[in-house]
């Protein structure tokens, strides 16, 4: 039996490994493909069966044995590429960023009732943010009597993650009061955006 080790390897390389030592396989010879991730299993399982074969499956610890024999010779112009496909990844969520403690420019009577309107509706929808990230005057949101101080509790305690600029709570001289959420930094909050499917400017 002749054995090929794919442990390690991402998509394509265990099915360009695997059709190429198919295709180098003598008479009755046999082949063992060792593969450490169930993604790649699947895909070349699936190229296998495509192809006219019919491997079975053993698993020890992290790693499947993936066993076949040589029923068929896989054409050059077949593309082990083409059976290539990748978990989708896992949604983290959405990230709300604030800059200020109102709604649009123009009237900021307005924006400020707008403001309080959105924050005090978050809690009650489903799809809730991942990440509230608040900077420049929006921090003024996060601190002691804030009149969206309730519904941040609540949506803190819901498992959103408020990040509130430790900069920013310092330039107002607010650090003492802040009462929801915690101090960040630039990194932190960066990192956060980045990891965001989305990140959405009231």
């Amino acid at each position: 039996m002749k054995t090929i080790d794919a442990k390690g390897q991402l998509c394509p390389v265990p099915l360009i490994m695997t059709k190429k030592a198919i295709n180098a396989l003598k008479g009755d010879e046999a082949l063992e493909i060792l593969i450490d991730n169930e993604t790649s299993l699947k895909n070349v399982k699936r190229f296998l069966e495509d192809n006219g074969m019919n491997p079975t499956v053993k698993q020890t610890g992290n790693v499947y044995h993936l066993f076949v024999g040589k029923s068929a010779t896989i054409p050059e112009h077949v593309s082990a590429e083409a059976w290539c496909s990748t978990e989708k990844p896992i949604s983290e969520g959405y990230a709300m960023v604030f800059k200020q403690d109102k709604v649009g420019h123009g009237a900021d009577d307005l924006g400020s009732i707008l403001i309080k309107a959105l924050i005090n509706t978050l809690p009650e929808i489903d799809k809730k943010p991942r990440w509230m990230i608040f900077l420049n005057t929006s921090i003024k949101l996060t601190i002691k009597n804030s009149p969206v101080l309730e519904s941040l509790k609540k949506l803190e305690a819901d498992g959103v993650e408020i990040l509130v600029c430790g900069t920013c709570l310092d330039y107002f001289g607010k650090k003492e009061e802040l009462a929801v959420g915690h101090i960040s930094n630039m990194y932190v909050i960066l990192d956060s955006m980045n990891r965001a499917d989305k990140v959405i400017h009231p």
